[in-house]
């Protein structure tokens, strides 16, 4: 409903934001954007459910401009930004706030926006959503924030950040499709200490996690310093590994463009 990921049912504090929701609907239904005027009434409400559904659908109106022209509301990343952080300043917001998702949609909102956009300063309110979050649609999000936040990170990666991705990866008794995701985090960050954790993780008994972070020691300037090791691990998955494994063995062979 309304363009959002995570907010079916919202319960708003102001009715002018069901109106705005409801202009905002009309062209979302079918080309996943919309006016700016709604948008930015819900942007700017201080309402959680409200600037969620903005900041959702300000996500996937950016996802959908890789198909052509610029992003309906890229003009406004800075202001987006700005309500992003300020929804991970605050504490979760309740499951019976958006049943569908759960507890911390307003999370799950603002990491979810943040998932290109998000800079060295966001670090540690991606580590605090991480840490307060047993929502697997929050931890979705924040792989995909803290991928950005450590793309965009000059020098080593934030340690406390960093060493929760790494225990999420390290534990089997997570669901194995979140650890995946979580280890797609480093796959931008040419550190040494993302590096060290994509080797142990190529090392790991489960193929979709060998995969993975093979993907990531094969991305930029490791390929050549880890070629060798890649060979040998990519010989040895079966034919039904994951859809990403032919492309490591494509980047190998050298047919990768």
């Amino acid at each position: 409903m309304y363009g959002s990921y995570y907010w079916t049912h919202p319960r708003f504090s102001d009715e002018r934001l069901m109106s705005a929701c409801e202009a905002l609907q009309a062209d979302v239904a079918e080309t996943w954007s919309g006016p700016i005027s709604p948008f930015l009434t819900l942007l700017r409400s201080g309402d959680q459910a409200a600037v969620g559904i903005a900041l959702d659908v300000f996500q996937r109106s950016s996802a959908l401009s890789r198909f052509g022209g610029a992003p309906l509301y890229g003009a406004h990343q800075a202001e987006v930004l700005k309500a992003a952080r300020e929804l991970l300043r605050q504490p979760p917001s309740s499951a019976d706030m958006s049943p569908e998702s759960g507890a911390g949609a307003n999370h799950a909102s603002a990491l979810n926006a943040m998932m290109n956009v998000a800079e060295q300063q966001d670090c540690d309110l991606i580590a605090d959503a991480l840490e307060q979050t047993t929502n697997p649609a929050v931890v979705e999000a924040a792989a995909d924030a803290a991928g950005a936040a450590f793309f965009h990170t000059e020098g080593p990666p934030h340690v406390r950040l960093l060493a929760l991705v790494a225990a999420y990866i390290d534990d089997a008794d997570r669901p194995l499709q979140l650890r995946v995701r979580m280890l797609s985090a480093l796959e931008g960050c040419q550190a040494p200490e993302a590096t060290a954790h994509l080797l142990r993780a190529l090392h790991r008994p489960e193929v979709e996690i060998q995969v993975q972070a093979a993907v990531g020691l094969a991305d930029g300037g490791r390929l050549d310093d880890h070629r060798e090791l890649l060979e040998r691990v990519a010989a040895s998955w079966p034919d039904d590994a994951p859809y990403m494994a032919e492309e490591v063995r494509r980047i190998l062979a050298g047919e990768d463009d």
